[in-house]
């Protein structure tokens, strides 16, 4: 049985879960936060044929002072056994306290890994551009959340429960409300629209009080804005994908996004920036994409959603939510260990 070990390993994220799940049924054996023990790597008795690495962040985020072993750790690994994968969800780490740190495990990485996992095709282009990275980078798409959580409710019964009228057409932002999604825009985007039966959701845990004082201040401004800054459980997810008509996601910045294939999942369309690898998963049969960098571009957008068809919309989300599996992601994961594994000594001797 080959042995991979996930570095985090974050359980609340059902994006591990799911794909351990599916690794295990390949006969895979995916250890989280495996044991970075020094004296085991050295001796090659550590027990991981990969060491795959996904948020490298959360590897020292809370406790800083294990980033020196971290990068000891990683660079015996490329020394000794050349096994290190890194998918690579995000290129840079926004909101981060430790930008130097960001930067330097990077560029360890960059050099460590064997080969990268990225989730589209524009990814490829950036790391080439920016780092010049020569060896394997495969595509594998961010897979749907359908069936993981649950969906019982109707949209009726979700908009009763959160006090939102019938005849409403509802936007929902849905995440963790972070400075670089772009809340406050939306809020004031939407605000510039003068029509009584759009209403704006804003769902989600704040990134801290600054941010959520600054939204409730802005949705104060406007009836038609309600908020629920919390953490979301699971079990209520549906309640605000159910409520909702269409899913707005007004990033400045990402490369890819779990919350807009969540909401492709539930069926919803989808109006996203016209960036990074988005415009591989969306496009104008499921939602509309604007561009970030023009000022008026996402009000605009907001205000043709308004008179659109969202239910052709819904529909096309749906199938293209469900063109993307577990099971594939899993065998592309595994084509990859099985490369790494396999070529690892070679390339070593190569001085690769």
């Amino acid at each position: 049985m080959m042995t991979v070990g996930f570095l985090p390993w974050w359980p609340a994220n059902p994006y591990q879960i799911l794909l351990k799940r599916e690794l295990n049924k390949l006969g895979v054996r995916v250890i989280g936060n495996p044991p970075l023990n020094l004296l085991k790597i050295l001796l090659r008795r550590d027990g991981l044929d990969v060491v795959h690495v996904h948020w490298p962040h959360g590897l020292y985020l809370g406790k800083v002072w294990t980033f020196p072993y971290v990068v000891l750790v990683l660079v015996l690994y490329r020394l000794i056994k050349n096994n290190i994968v890194w998918t690579v969800h995000e290129l840079d780490f926004y909101e981060t306290r430790f930008t130097v740190l960001d930067r330097i495990i990077r560029a360890v990485l960059m050099k460590t890994c064997r080969a990268l996992i990225v989730h589209g095709e524009h990814s490829i282009r950036e790391i080439k551009q920016r780092y010049g990275f020569s060896r394997d980078m495969v595509v594998a798409h961010h897979p749907s959340y359908i069936g993981y959580y649950a969906d019982t409710l109707s949209a009726q019964e979700a908009r009763n429960k959160l006090g939102i009228g019938a005849g409403s057409r509802v936007y929902l932002f849905f995440g963790y409300i972070k400075p670089y999604k772009g809340v406050e825009e939306l809020i004031e985007a939407f605000g510039a629209i003068q029509n009584p039966n759009l209403v704006l959701l804003i769902a989600g845990k704040p990134f801290n009080d600054e941010t959520e004082a600054g939204i409730k201040a802005l949705a104060a401004r406007n009836p038609r804005v309600k908020t629920e800054m919390r953490y979301i459980a699971d079990d209520d997810i549906q309640l605000f994908m159910r409520a909702a008509d269409i899913v707005v996601f007004p990033f400045r910045r990402t490369q890819t996004s779990g919350s807009i294939m969540l909401a492709l999942s539930y069926g919803k369309p989808v109006i996203a920036p016209a960036i990074a690898t988005i415009p591989e998963y969306v496009d104008e049969t499921m939602g509309l994409l604007f561009d970030p960098s023009q000022p008026d571009s996402l009000r605009a957008t907001l205000e043709k959603s308004a008179s659109m068809d969202l239910g052709r919309l819904g529909d096309a989300a749906a199938q293209r939510a469900s063109s993307f599996s577990w099971a594939d992601m899993a065998s592309r994961h595994m084509r990859v260990y099985k490369q790494v594994i396999h070529s690892g000594d070679a390339a070593m001797q190569d001085g690769d």
